[in-house]
């Protein structure tokens, strides 16, 4: 397999020429040494992205996206660090090393079995299509009417038709095209008879092409065009088609994700087409199965706030599927990672049958009221439950009590008092004792469960502290000796995970690159590239390796910001001691061990000097940093 190493990234970033690349994507103009244009990651009305042919880098100044070639390509593409590193390699002709000869020449193999693949299936394409407007298409021509589908949405989506009969695709693709069988076997278009020969997969059916995000043909959907079963036929797992990686007009959708800042689910490919036809095109089809944790990530890379909207048939079929798609989402929707929507169609109906009936209007209303997933999770336990009937009341009780067991403290807080007031029934006095009666359960479910260390509040003053130490860090190189003094001095620590990897990282690097310590730009770029391998941890990373404008501003002040960060870290230290001291005391006191109790009273009342002394130097530090610069010269 290919290995992206960092002389592979710096030849990318050395030969791709940012300007090119970008302005392929954003209408440019000369200003100065720079170009300048309308940012393309948000709704920019005046210039604000500003290109430096120069330096390679590029710089929005009002949403502060910024970056090089790479991140470019990630940004826009929504693909990750070596996805855009291969994009880019494969665009400049750069060739990719592997470890072995033989690894080599698998790995040539394999890029001409791919080619050959996609080629044959791009030929299926075309020969779907041509024979769905030919006098054999018109069965599907009227299924396709009766769907009220255009004619630009059947060029759009490239819906075309597999003809009856046994071997159609097969005297094309073999016979006339001159392609060996068994590669269109491979490309799971064709089935090797029980005896000898072979024959079409697909016959007499709606083809419906599945396509990677490049827009390259990989699979097909077949729809029966009465009650032929099965009703779809899918391609099989193939070289090119995974289908638990794969969403539906994800190529087409991907876009407007970005743009409405929301990604929409449904269950049907028909679905998914008439929704796009509507004028909603932020939308993908599952695969006709459970979305995978896989095809969730894909769509998350899309979308800033992380929403996702889940649209189910409103039957009984339909909110299995609801339930069986929730799974893979669940945790992250516990902890607030994603914000997950269920919208389910009144009356049972699909979104193509909706949209038939009431248009386009009517279903943006469904999507702008769909309930966050818990509100709907609740609704359906007590949609089956007689609340007047005492076993119906106590399984409604105990489901509800598991589903709200697992919410993060607002989260439960919340809804606990949510769940109470619906048991009750307008019931006031019995509201309150089910709250009461609900937190109990939770806390004695919560504390038989498997104990987890906590981690600090997301946004705290410490993890802003540390994010303010780690930046100056990085980016102002005359603050470094007097960090690693300060942080070696105090005896500190990171406390939160991605900043102890960061810092882990730096250590390393200048250790075995000590000329480092003093450049900026060396030892940016070599972090960037090593992180950025690593999506998930890049994520969390961003903004410590790449400044925006709010935070140079928050910055102005670096040896200030520097004395807040140290004392707020040390401070965090004093007081877990402070309560570590005090629990000892408490228990030699109960135990009448004076000497032990005088010893850790010592110990205290030490700490709690140090912690007065240290609330008094982040509050000293805190009001410098908000009075107004004087002078260039307080910046250090």
């Amino acid at each position: 397999m290919e290995m992206i190493t960092p002389d592979i990234v710096a030849q990318v970033r050395q030969k791709a020429d940012i300007t090119d690349v970008i302005g392929e994507k954003v209408v440019l103009r000369k200003q100065g040494k720079n170009f300048v244009g309308l940012c393309p990651f948000h709704q920019d009305r005046k210039p604000s992205f500003n290109v430096s042919p120069s330096k390679q880098i590029y710089k929005c100044f009002s949403c502060g996206a910024g970056g090089d070639v790479i991140s470019f390509v990630m940004q826009q593409e929504h693909i990750t660090f070596k996805e855009a590193v291969r994009h880019l390699a494969q665009r400049y002709h750069i060739p990719f090393p592997v470890s072995s000869p033989e690894k080599q020449q698998t790995y040539r193999q394999h890029q001409t079995k791919q080619t050959q693949l996609l080629e044959v299936m791009a030929l299926a394409a075309d020969f779907y299509q041509h024979a769905l407007h030919s006098s054999l298409g018109e069965p599907a021509r009227r299924y396709l009417e009766r769907r009220r589908l255009t004619a630009a949405t059947l060029q759009r989506f490239q819906i075309g038709f597999a003809p009856p009969g046994w071997q159609p695709l097969y005297d094309y693709l073999v016979g006339h095209k001159g392609i060996p069988a068994a590669l269109v076997a491979e490309a799971g278009l064709l089935v090797a008879r029980q005896t000898q020969g072979w024959y079409d997969r697909f016959r007499h059916r709606v083809m419906l092409p599945i396509f990677n995000l490049k827009g390259e043909v990989i699979g097909f959907a077949g729809r029966s065009l009465a009650d032929e079963q099965p009703k779809y036929l899918n391609s099989p797992e193939t070289e090119l088609f995974h289908k638990s990686q794969v969403l539906y007009a994800l190529h087409l959708a991907r876009d407007s994700i970005a743009k409405q800042d929301q990604a929409i689910v449904v269950e049907g490919y028909f679905d998914a087409i008439a929704l796009h036809q509507a004028g909603i095109p932020n939308v993908v089809a599952s695969m006709g199965t459970a979305l995978t944790t896989q095809q969730v990530a894909s769509l998350l890379r899309y979308t800033e706030s992380k929403r996702l909207i889940l649209n189910f048939d409103g039957d009984r079929a339909g909110i299995q599927a609801a339930e069986r798609a929730i799974a893979p989402i669940a945790e992250q929707a516990k902890r607030g990672e994603v914000e997950l929507r269920l919208l389910t169609i009144p009356s049972g109906k699909d979104a193509d049958e909706f949209l038939r009936e009431h248009g386009a209007s009517e279903f943006q209303a469904l999507i702008d009221q769909a309930p966050l997933w818990l509100d709907w999770q609740i609704d359906q336990v007590l949609a089956s439950k007689d609340l007047t009937q005492a076993n119906h009341f106590q399984q409604a009780l105990q489901s509800l009590t598991q589903l709200l067991a697992g919410l993060g403290g607002h989260w439960r807080t919340l809804y606990i008092h949510r769940v109470a007031d619906r048991l009750s029934r307008g019931n006031g006095r019995l509201a309150r004792d089910l709250e009461e009666e609900l937190r109990k359960s939770i806390r004695q479910q919560r504390w038989s469960a498997p104990k987890t260390r906590p981690t600090p509040e997301k946004g705290s003053k410490l993890m802003q502290s540390e994010s303010h130490l780690l930046q100056i860090f990085l980016h102002f190189p005359e603050f470094r000796p007097l960090i690693r003094e300060e942080l070696v001095t105090r005896d500190l620590q990171f406390s939160f995970t991605p900043h102890r990897y960061l810092w882990q990282g730096i250590m390393d690097l200048l250790g075995q690159q000590p000329d480092l310590e003093g450049s900026s730009e060396g030892l940016l770029v070599t972090l960037r590239t090593f992180f950025a391998q690593d999506e998930s941890l890049n994520q969390r990373l961003i903004h410590l390796l790449w400044l925006d404008e709010t935070s140079r501003i928050a910055l102005m002040r670096p040896r200030m910001v520097v004395r807040a960060a140290i004392a707020t870290m040390e401070l965090e230290i004093r007081q877990k001691r402070y309560r570590y001291w005090t629990q000892l005391w408490d228990q030699a006191y109960q135990e009448r061990q004076t000497e032990q109790a005088r010893y850790f009273q010592e110990k205290i009342q030490s700490e709690y000097r140090r912690i007065q002394s240290l609330q008094k130097e982040c509050q000293v530090s805190y009001e410098d940093l908000q009075t107004p610069l004087l002078n260039t010269e307080e910046l250090y």
